[in-house]
């Protein structure tokens, strides 16, 4: 990675982003009742990965802030369907239908802004609907034999052109990154359960985590390369391509501490493979498709790029698995890489070349790369504000 001799701080990092505060929020409108978070820029929708992490981002610094992820919790309760189908994007006349069904934050983000709030009360008429839109996909893209989820598509997972997932048919790949959300999904379910009262449901909801989990080693570790894998069910065979989603497991905590260590020695602290000179790379450089194309439609580019996202969730990995001072380079290299850009066209990208640091797709970006305001902070703390204790 690159390295900065004069090291950034906390508090220059977080002024120099301090514009990007008021330009996600936006007042209720339509069928979205409650004021919500965008991406900066054209956007009028609420996304479920981009207001999900936007919300933690703004709410790390400021607890009086998650009432934005409160908003977002009961825009997509109050949108859901009856069994519990909401689409991931929702507009001021409903869904979006470019993203089939929320990714798997729901329940996360009621219990961390509530924990933030101090208050759980607002959830207990609306449990039973969160509790359908949470574990949908256990009942309609599922696996049985391995009791594990699937996307629908690569575009439902976040990481559009994701090679472990992209050419493969709709709901036929078994996600490392989509089971980890999952795993956190049951673990928050219990500890909203338990905050209600109910200590049947939060045993069960607790059960059922730890049951996923182990299946989530069992069949999505794939023990002769030392990385977590998606997996094909028609074949059951492992994708095997080195890329981001890969990762997400060892941010959930789920590899054990040998096994995760070795994983990210190997590959995402290696310059072969995800280690780049400004950041982590969302695909090895090793795979055959590996790229660094300005790319947008009809998807963005996971192959290969920076995204200070995927970054994110690596410093949280490496934090958990005891790398602490690559987590803080890290933190200064992604920092670095989005002042420089701010510097130069005014505002930031949704990802970066990998090799040379330009800044590539959506000029003047502003969502989840919000996180960066606090990277260097939690590299420095070690902590995690999306931790479900």
């Amino acid at each position: 990675m690159a390295h900065n001799s004069s090291a950034l701080t906390v508090e220059e990092v977080r002024s120099r982003l301090q514009y990007g505060l008021e330009v996600v929020k936006k007042p209720a409108q339509g069928k979205l009742a409650h004021d919500y978070l965008v991406p900066g820029g054209p956007y009028s929708e609420q996304w479920d990965w981009d207001a999900f992490f936007m919300g933690v981002a703004l709410s790390a610094e400021n607890p009086a802030e998650a009432v934005y992820l409160k908003n977002w919790t009961l825009n997509f309760i109050e949108n859901a369907s009856p069994e519990g189908k909401v689409a991931g994007c929702l507009t001021a006349a409903g869904w979006d239908p470019r993203l089939n069904h929320m990714k798997p934050f729901l329940a996360q983000g009621a219990y961390i802004s509530s924990r933030l709030l101090n208050d759980f009360s607002w959830i207990k008429p609306h449990f039973d609907t969160l509790k359908r839109i949470a574990l949908y996909r256990t009942q309609h893209l599922w696996s049985e034999k391995f009791g594990l989820g699937m996307w629908l598509d690569s575009m439902e997972s976040g990481a559009d052109n994701n090679v472990s997932i992209l050419e493969f048919p709709h709901a036929s790949v078994l996600a490392c990154d989509l089971n980890a959300f999952l795993y956190r999904e049951l673990q928050a379910l219990g500890k909203i359960a338990g905050k209600l009262g109910d200590t049947t449901e939060e045993q069960k909801f607790s059960a059922q985590a730890q049951e996923l989990r182990k299946r989530i080693t069992q069949y999505l570790w794939n023990d002769q390369e030392k990385i977590f894998c998606n997996r094909f069910i028609v074949s059951e065979r492992f994708i095997n391509r080195v890329n981001y989603s890969s990762f997400v497991p060892l941010w959930a905590g789920l590899a054990p501490m040998e096994e995760g260590r070795e994983s990210i020695r190997r590959y995402l602290l290696s310059s072969e493979h995800l280690m780049a000179p400004y950041g982590i790379r969302s695909l090895t450089k090793q795979d055959h498709v590996y790229n660094n194309i300005n790319m947008i439609k009809p998807h963005s580019n996971w192959q290969g790029p920076v995204w200070p996202i995927a970054n994110y969730i690596y410093l949280q990995a490496l934090l958990r698995y005891g790398f602490k001072e690559e987590a803080k380079q890290l933190a200064q290299t992604i920092s670095a890489l989005v002042l420089r850009d701010i510097d130069e066209t005014g505002g930031m990208h949704e990802n970066y070349d990998a090799e040379t640091g330009k800044g590539l797709a959506a000029p003047g970006f502003v969502s989840w790369n919000l996180l960066v305001r606090n990277m260097i902070a939690e590299a420095e703390s070690g902590i995690d504000p999306f931790v479900i204790e």
